[in-house]
């Protein structure tokens, strides 16, 4: 699962918090994109088959000639590449570069991270495609999964919550959330149903992203809910 998802997946820190002056901090400091600096971390998906735990170690990527300097590339340990862009107006994930095979459309869909200037109930709109609606059919139980893109809203909630997670505790972080809704007609005996996504984001100044939250639900019986809870385990800054 791509860091960015996720829900949801990932400029230099440097960080400047002047006293009283907490709304006009810079998004850059909580998403730090040096080469070099890593992260590992605990995933559990729920799904309507049951939870599954997973591993994720990320790291961003050294530039690649060629490319734009204000590129920046986060890997996976199988050769999955996520690219971002730094701008003046913030960090945005700009596209998706598979192990093996093709990038889908969706793939390629910008999506702004975080904002270069932050404050206090902030907002935005993107769009996010949902992850983990997803079950077994029958007869031969085969995999189903809802790929449905949904107009999020999003919020800066906080700019100094505190959070605990596998890497100890995390005080003043930049608490994102989303919320977005869509109907679609996902056919394969499901039909029409209204889809919600929920996604609230934790990033720790001078650490990254530290904990992660998606839900996602439909009204359909066949098909009621997935989730999705990701939390930093370790991570290196060379």
């Amino acid at each position: 699962m791509p860091v960015a998802t996720a829900s949801r997946v990932t400029a230099a820190f440097a960080l400047i918090l002047l006293a009283g002056c907490r709304d006009s901090t810079l998004g850059s400091e909580y998403f730090p994109l040096t080469p070099g600096n890593a992260w590992q971390y605990r995933i559990e998906r729920i799904t309507m088959d049951g939870a599954h735990q997973l591993r994720s170690l990320i790291k961003v990527g050294a530039p690649t000639p060629g490319e734009p300097a204000d590129l920046r590339s986060v890997v996976t340990l199988d050769g999955q590449r996520s690219l971002y862009k730094v701008t003046d107006d913030g960090i945005y994930r700009i596209g998706l570069q598979p192990a093996h095979g093709p990038a889908s459309a969706e793939d390629a869909q910008q999506q702004m991270v975080i904002p270069a200037k932050l404050a206090l109930d902030q907002q935005w709109q993107d769009r996010s495609v949902t992850a983990v609606l997803e079950t077994r059919q029958p007869p031969f139980e085969s995999m189903y999964r809802a790929q449905v893109s949904v107009e999020m809203h999003y919020r800066v909630a906080s700019l100094d919550a505190d959070v605990t997670t596998p890497a100890g505790v995390f005080n003043n972080c930049l608490l994102i959330s989303g919320r977005g809704t869509a109907e679609s007609d996902l056919g394969n005996g499901i039909g029409s149903t209204r889809i919600e996504v929920n996604n609230t984001e934790w990033y720790a100044p001078h650490v990254g992203l530290v904990r992660m939250e998606r839900h996602e639900r439909t009204d359909a019986p066949a098909l009621k809910a997935g989730a999705v809870v990701m939390e930093l385990d370790n991570w290196s800054h060379p």
